[in-house]
């Protein structure tokens, strides 16, 4: 199957929005890993990858009306769903700008691998 393919404009928006990111340190940790296993699936600009992350993050808290300090008061088990949460707005961002839908299933794989990832190294924090 053919690498998925965006739509060049949108990903220069993501890479925009991300040069105006600010977080924590253990936050940045977490999200790079995150990023690092997306782009062994999908194929992409780093910048861009972390755009729309980093996007999503933000409909995420206007949504929460909270930001992502507040996960460390969270159980394991709330913390699990609210990255999955956070993971499924990046899905369907990312499947918004991809230029032929049938792509989409990498970044499903992308998405479940990140999560599983996420449970066993973070979530127990």
């Amino acid at each position: 199957m053919e690498p998925p393919e965006f739509k060049p404009k949108e990903l220069q928006k993501a890479e925009e929005y991300f040069k105006e990111v600010h977080m924590t340190q253990e936050q940045h940790k977490i999200f790079n890993d995150f990023v690092d296993i997306f782009l062994k699936h999908v194929p992409m600009n780093e910048i861009s990858a972390k755009g729309i992350g980093w996007r999503a993050v933000k409909k995420w808290q206007l949504k929460h009306k909270r930001d992502l300090l507040g996960l460390e008061d969270e159980t394991e088990e709330e913390r699990v769903e609210s990255i999955e949460e956070l993971l499924e707005i990046v899905k369907d961002d990312l499947k918004e700008i991809l230029k032929d839908q049938v792509q989409g299933p990498e970044i499903d794989k992308a998405m479940a691998n990140i999560l599983e990832f996420y449970r066993n190294k973070y979530a127990a924090r």
